[in-house]
């Protein structure tokens, strides 16, 4: 096998430049989210009595964020390590790191499951409690913020060959060609 491509996103981009780029992509996605739900239920008047079930939703979605990328792996079968550790003792980080090389089709699946998974239940949320559409905009928002690397991967993903094996390094991945 040979390496097509190493991706290392702190190395190719820089860390800040993807902070920032996932800042103001919470910031267009929560415009995006909210107006046109705004402007379907305009005659809805909007409730703020969830605000310690949104709080606990922020905090929460990171490790679900992660979580998610874990459960095409989960319900494949396919050997993965998570760990999980706790930051300043209340937010919980879900660290993951895959035993075998995957082919192409599963890690497009795995990189895009939180994305589909989470915005596709916040519009749901949205249609079934419409005067809570300002908590579930926000945590969408977020939740795509978080997906921008997500996003950046599947880009080089999609454009590798397609008969590629991805395997996961220290800090990225290698796409790997059968030569």
């Amino acid at each position: 096998m040979t390496c097509w491509k190493t991706i290392n996103l702190s190395k190719d981009y820089g860390f800040h430049r993807i902070v920032l780029v996932s800042l103001i992509s919470m910031f267009i996605a929560f415009i995006l989210f909210y107006l046109p739900m705004n402007l379907l239920y305009s005659s809805i008047k909007l409730n703020e009595d969830g605000s310690i079930y949104f709080l606990l939703a922020l905090l929460l979605i990171y490790p679900l964020h992660a979580t998610l990328h874990v459960l095409p792996f989960w319900v494949t079968g396919k050997k993965i390590k998570v760990t999980f550790k706790w930051l300043y003792g209340i937010i919980p980080v879900v660290s993951t790191r895959s035993k075998d090389a995957l082919s192409k089709p599963f890690i497009i699946l795995v990189m895009s499951t939180p994305f589909l998974l989470i915005t596709t239940l916040m519009l749901g949320a949205c249609v079934a409690f419409p005067v809570y559409i300002h908590y579930f905009s926000i945590i969408a928002a977020i939740n795509f913020g978080l997906c921008v690397p997500d996003f950046i991967y599947l880009g080089q993903f999609i454009k590798a060959p397609r008969s590629c094996t991805v395997e996961e390094v220290e800090d990225g991945y290698d796409i790997l060609i059968h030569k």
